[in-house]
């Protein structure tokens, strides 16, 4: 779909000015004429003001009294990634911690040697489960909640439940279900916000005070950066000119959001790259997130740069402090939002994500396994040179099948040029998996499951772990087919040929 200003960098920006006011004032055409899903999805908007900072300060401070020493967080997508990102920011000296906070582990992961790691490190004596699901449904994450939870009353017995908290949407499952096992505590989420804008709600600003940080600090500095956002001068306003960029890549084929964060903070590219992906890859339009590519940093945090005939947008996000942590989480939101507007799509949608769950879900009732597999050099021999190769990899998180293929993928894209991504899975499914099925075609799918020597139980399930995270790949491979991808199933060993 065209929307005015659909010439160059200057028109995009003429045309996101127009947008602001009508986001500001929560005007659902602004993105569709149907206002199911955006009208109750715009409170992001003012969650910085909403946020009730004292009360989750009592609650931490008593978590720590209590004796935890550790915090393990289940979730997936919006749930996970903002969490991930602060607890990144505290281990590379990015975020002052105020030294009473406690270890926050972060679990987005079916592979069962993940699950096993997380489960033989931590002292469950002084664990607590923090559950974190909007829809309290998140299949990764009750399976996680289902597993640990026996850990949990193998250590305080009928007590459990007080160590276990969650974070969900009021009147869903998940906060029936802390009723009925006697959670410690349910935070609710805001019912006018989707996950991947979430970061300034309780789902991140729990684990934020959990770590011991300065939540007043993060949110004074998204308070600053609405304000900003609010304006109709391009000087001031610093999301006009991202959302506008955006958009311009997005309306090439093979448009690319290149992401240089800051070092030793992974996350903070994953939660962008979430963001942007989730929100704007449908219709069959959309806009690649590339992260990490060495040489990329613009030198900027306020100004993106376009090259390549605005095919490419590379930005520079600021990783010191959380004030400026807080700007760069409103910044993105609102330039996310801006750029869906000038594309004609719906930013606070996900339809294909929730294909991909029901192939899932398909898969395990059939009681099928994953395809043989195929050759992954015969599929990147008739890429065309502008066409990515996006490796999604059913893997060990940081293991050595991870290592492997983020080698390939640095092998590949040496030698040929060409952008190649990589998504570890099930966490990609709740983030670039949606532009995957519903953006534009961006060229090759290699989808690599690794082997699990050990598997880990779900109880009450008739299968585990290892199950899930194959039933999740071939699912997507299912999905992939379904929406005319070029894919195929390929070992770890195939990707070291290529």
């Amino acid at each position: 779909m065209t929307a005015p200003g659909s010439g160059d960098l200057d028109d995009a920006e003429r045309a996101a000015l127009e947008v602001i006011p009508r986001l500001f004032e929560r005007d659902h055409t602004t993105w569709a004429p149907d206002p199911t899903e955006i009208t109750d999805r715009l409170g992001w908007l003012d969650a910085p003001h909403r946020a009730d900072t004292g009360r989750l300060l009592e609650f931490a401070d008593t978590v720590v009294a209590d004796g935890v020493t550790d915090v393990l967080l289940v979730g997936m997508g919006g749930s996970s990634l903002f969490p991930r990102l602060l607890a990144e920011l505290v281990a590379a000296g990015r975020a002052t911690s105020s030294g009473a906070g406690v270890r926050l582990t972060v679990l987005d992961s079916t592979d069962p040697a993940a699950v096993l790691h997380v489960e033989e490190r931590l002292p469950w004596r002084t664990t607590m489960l923090l559950v974190a699901s909007k829809s309290g449904t998140t299949v990764e994450t009750i399976a996680h909640l289902d597993r640990f939870r026996e850990r949990l009353v193998d250590v305080h017995g009928e007590d459990a439940g007080q160590r276990i908290v969650a974070v969900t949407d009021r009147g869903s499952s998940l906060e029936r279900r802390a009723g009925s096992d006697r959670f410690r505590h349910v935070f609710h989420g805001d019912p006018d916000v989707g996950g991947r804008y979430s970061a300034l709600t309780a789902f991140g600003l729990l684990p934020a005070t959990l770590l011991g940080l300065d939540v007043d600090v993060l949110l004074a500095g998204a308070t600053d950066e609405l304000a900003a956002c609010r304006s109709n001068d391009p000087a001031v306003n610093p999301a006009v000119r991202l959302g506008a960029a955006i958009a311009t890549a997005a309306r090439h084929r093979h448009g690319e959001l290149v992401i240089a964060g800051p070092d030793g903070v992974p996350a903070f590219g994953a939660w962008i790259e979430q963001l942007v992906a989730e929100s704007l890859g449908k219709d069959g339009v959309g806009v690649l997130p590339v992260l990490d590519v060495a040489g990329s940093r613009s030198g900027s945090t306020d100004e993106p740069v376009v090259t390549d005939g605005g095919r490419r947008v590379v930005t520079t996000v600021d990783g010191d402090g959380l004030a400026a942590l807080g700007r760069q989480v409103v910044r993105f939101e609102v330039a996310t939002a801006v750029a869906g507007a000038l594309l004609g799509v719906n930013p606070f949608d996900q339809p294909d994500v929730a294909a991909a769950k029901a192939a899932t879900a398909r898969v395990l009732d059939e009681g099928r396994d994953l395809p043989p597999l195929g050759d992954p050099g015969e599929l990147v021999a008739g890429l065309a040179d502008d066409e990515a190769l996006v490796l999604l990899a059913f893997v060990t998180p940081d293991g050595r099948d991870e290592a492997a293929v983020r080698a390939a993928a640095d092998r590949i894209r040496a030698g040929s040029g060409r952008t190649v991504t990589v998504g570890i899975g099930p966490r990609y499914l709740h983030s670039t998996g949606q532009l995957h099925k519903g953006g534009p075609d961006l060229g090759g799918f290699v989808v690599v499951v690794g082997d699990d020597p050990r598997d880990a139980e779900i109880p009450g399930r008739g299968y585990g772990f290892s199950r899930l995270k194959r039933a999740q790949a071939a699912g997507d491979l299912d999905a992939l087919a379904a929406a005319d991808r070029r894919v195929v199933h390929a070992s770890v060993a195939a990707l070291a040929e290529l």
